[in-house]
């Protein structure tokens, strides 16, 4: 993936999805979010993981106690 993002992508990728009234302060929001979760993401070791890595939520219903 390419880690330069534009504006202009933002703007687009918004659009793709239905988000056509953001304001330029928005994109600029959506374009900063965008740039930290891919630096998370590659930063994740993903190259050893397998499917039992998943990691499993259990919910259960709290008893009232």
């Amino acid at each position: 993936m390419k880690d330069d993002l534009t504006l202009e992508e933002i703007r687009g990728m918004a659009a793709a999805i239905g988000l056509t009234r953001l304001t330029d302060e928005h994109l600029q929001q959506l374009l900063r979010a965008t740039q930290a979760a891919r630096a998370r993401r590659a930063a994740l070791p993903i190259a050893t993981l397998g499917p039992a890595d998943e990691p499993a939520h259990v919910f259960r219903p709290d008893d009232g106690k």
